[in-house]
């Protein structure tokens, strides 16, 4: 993930116009205030699709990622449903949509963004004499409104051109702060028309083009249409290749795109490179292998002479000509494969990458050939991985071409995302081979994050690096997740390689664990005990159809997310749906007290029913799972989905992707409640499996776990899969989702 550290604009507009503001930009040089952006570009409303959207507001770790509010109609959507639905009514470009976010309100780029940034997102409605309290303005605040409404100018400018003679159009001048602007397409006439200012339209381009205008991806090889020399596009420059012997020793030249010249202008001149890839380097007394962009120091002359290196094969060169390259590994005395090995497994036939002590799945053998191609495939027994530590599966190299077999989309990996190509024009201007494609399967396609989606545009400007550099910001790896050693940890049947400490996999018809991993293992079960508690309520009886009043000394819990005010009343119906569904703790114990007033009672009873279905690990002391007293096996915890969801109730609602539901007395003038499944796998399209029903849970020391009902889609088998354990919350349904997959291909 990326974060930001600059804010670009203020804030504060009126009447829908931007104030004046300071913005530098390497491409402002190019700006022509009389062209801003084409008819043609701003009425492309499926240049970006909900998932093009979110890929963008998560590539700038935008607030925006995981908002929720209502949309125009008072639907709660997500930001990138509300920003996609509106572009599609109006026949708006998203793009436009996302820039005049960031533009009026830094909504794109901030992670903590005030009330009145949202409400007044695009800065729709809003005038200099005007307070934004004044109560005519109130139709237009809200975030969902917003968006909307900008979309909705434009069309309506668009729609009235002839109709409203104010409106400024093509064909004529205005003199706009001190200047004479003539707009050539009528979509600049209308952003003068809705901000009458050069410097705001001015940072309305500067935005277009630097997250828009096409940048060649890292990776690429590029040729000048009347130029010889090649470059590799690398962090943003360009890097010639001084000889063939640099270029073909780390790529196939069949993967070089033709660039005109105008574009390949626009890139920063790297350092050459000049020395052919794993080259023996002599400086000195010291003895290095050039593997890319790292030198690996021998540790000694006698090893490079026990390699089989002849002293016609070194290179002799000084500091400065390895002063770029970083320090990798010393190659040891006994060290026979300095450039690593690939390895197939004759038991399953998987392949690995081996290096430096570790081994690294391979999850498609096109991975091999693309990142390898002078490595071999040796055969070879499991039991040889026993010398070495596991690490994460590979990926493509930057600047590989890829389809996902079954799906008709195009990819193309860059910093190891996978960045859609979003039409067959932006595939064909950007020079692409379509002989160049590989095909992968959906487990290696998954395996690489969705990046920003690549479109071609009018002219093709490099990003000012200097304005909107990025620092990394990675999550990190849950430390506190109680985790079962390396030594003690325990497989059922054929094994899957994930980090996630415990998963299990098991027939859903006769109960029998196909898969698993440290099964019998005990751990804090979070809220995968509310399963146990809509269970409980079931075979208690609980009425549905009667009603609970909150009182927040009674049902406030340790985690409390549930908007809802004291004295305000919801159908127990709700509640439970509102509990299951959005994982709410405070519903989940005010359904218990609509049946026990003592909580400690019902949760004994739960403890009971536990060891009539014959659970000797299990344990509860809450209803809610956000105590670390509640724990459970993944063994034990088949059992209990298993029979929570033959209740036909449980088993429906855990199906539903999204509940809506109004409160029966409202306080606070919000009566409208609408839940998200907190499993994001069901709001997605899977070629191998359907999510019947599924739970979520998460405690730092339980880590993420996630219980799903799924359906194979080739023979409509059932399984239920557990996991439990999974330490990367911020990935937290990539690895369910490659096991999944890995299941219904394996099992």
């Amino acid at each position: 993930m990326y974060k930001f550290t600059w804010k670009l604009f203020s804030i504060f507009v009126i009447c829908g116009i931007l104030m004046p503001h300071l913005f530098v930009s390497a491409v402002e040089e190019n700006f022509d205030p009389n062209y801003i952006i084409s008819d043609e570009e701003i009425q492309n409303s499926k240049s970006m699709t909900r998932e093009d959207i979110q890929a963008f507001l998560k590539d700038y770790n935008s607030y925006l990622v995981d908002y929720r509010g209502p949309d125009i109609n008072g639907v709660n959507r997500t930001a990138s449903d509300i920003i996609y639905r509106a572009a599609i009514d109006h026949k708006i470009n998203p793009k436009y949509l996302l820039v005049k976010l960031q533009k009026e309100q830094s909504l794109i780029t901030t992670n903590s963004p005030t009330q009145k940034q949202l409400d007044w997102a695009t800065g729709y409605g809003i005038c200099d004499s005007c307070s934004m309290n004044d109560p005519a303005l109130q139709k237009h605040k809200g975030f969902g409104i917003q968006v909307d409404s900008a979309a909705a100018i434009i069309r309506w400018y668009y729609d009235n051109l002839l109709i409203q003679p104010w409106i400024k159009r093509t064909g004529q001048t205005y003199s706009i702060d001190g200047m004479t602007i003539r707009p050539a397409t009528l979509a600049t006439a209308f952003l003068y028309t809705y901000t009458p200012h050069v410097h705001g339209n001015k940072n309305f381009w500067n935005l277009w083009q630097k997250w828009f205008d096409q940048v060649y991806p890292n990776g690429s090889l590029v040729k000048g249409l009347n130029s010889s020399t090649i470059y590799l596009i690398q962090d943003g420059i360009k890097r010639p290749f001084k000889n063939m012997s640099a270029l073909i020793t780390r790529f196939d030249p069949k993967y070089i795109l033709p660039v005109p010249e105008v574009e390949l202008n626009n890139y920063e001149l790297g350092t050459e490179i000049s020395l052919p890839n794993y080259s023996i380097l002599k400086n000195s007394n010291d003895y290095y292998l050039l593997d890319y962009d790292s030198i690996r120091p021998f540790a000694s002359y006698n090893v490079v002479k026990s390699l089989g290196y002849h002293p016609d094969e070194i290179i002799e060169v000084n500091s400065s000509d390895i002063s770029t390259f970083s320090l990798g590994n010393t190659i040891i005395e006994g060290t026979s494969t300095p450039l690593g090995r690939i390895l197939k497994i004759k038991e399953n036939k998987q392949l690995y990458y081996i290096n430096d002590g570790k081994y690294y799945p391979i999850t498609d053998e096109a991975i091999a050939k693309i990142n390898y191609p002078n490595i071999d495939i040796e055969n070879t027994s499991a039991i040889e991985l026993a010398n070495f530590t596991p690490g994460e599966p590979l990926k493509l190299r930057d600047g590989t071409l890829f389809g996902i077999t079954g799906s008709n989309k195009i990819y193309v990996v860059e910093n190891s995302k996978k960045r859609h190509i979003a039409s067959e024009d932006v595939f064909n201007g950007l020079g692409f081979d379509w002989n160049n494609i590989i095909w992968v399967d959906e487990f290696t396609g998954l395996n690489h994050p969705t990046g920003q989606p690549l479109y071609l545009k009018r002219q093709i400007q490099i990003a000012d690096n200097t304005t909107i550099a990025p620092s990394i910001n990675v999550e990190p790896v849950n430390e506190k997740m109680i985790k079962t050693p390396a030594s003690e940890t325990k497989y059922i049947g054929n094994t899957f390689d994930t980090n996630i400490n415990t998963y299990l996999i098991a027939d859903y018809v006769t109960g029998e664990i196909i898969s698993g991993k440290n099964i019998d293992d005990i751990r804090p079960i979070a809220s995968f005990a509310k399963v146990m508690t809509a269970y409980q309520l079931m075979k208690e009886g609980i009425n549905l159809n009667g009603s609970k009043t909150y009182d927040p000394t009674d049902h406030k819990a340790t985690y409390h997310t549930f908007r809802i005010v004291e004295g305000e009343k919801l159908f127990n119906r709700d509640l439970l749906y509102a509990g299951l569904i959005s994982s709410l703790n405070t519903a989940m114990r005010m359904l218990v007290d609509s049946v026990e007033e003592d909580e400690s009672k019902f949760i004994s009873r739960m403890n009971t029913t536990a060891k009539e279905l014959g659970l000797k690990n299990t344990i509860f002391d809450s209803v809610t799972g956000e105590n670390l007293g509640t724990k459970s096996t993944a063994r034990e915890y088949l059992t209990i989905y298993k029979k929570a969801i033959n209740n036909n109730e449980v088993n429906t609602l855990l199906g539903l992707k999204s509940y809506e539901y109004d409160e029966l007395k409202d306080i606070d003038g919000l009566p409208h409640h609408y839940d998200d499944h907190t499993n994001q796998l069901v709001q997605q399209t899977h070629t191998a499996y359907n999510i019947i029903n599924s739970k979520t849970g998460y405690l730092d020391e339980a880590g993420d776990g996630l219980a799903m009902l799924v359906q194979r889609n080739k023979d409509a088998k059932k399984f239920i899969i557990i996991t439990m354990g999974n330490p990367d919350h911020s990935n937290r349904f990539l690895a369910p989702d490659q096991l999944t997959n890995w299941a219904m291909s394996n099992l």
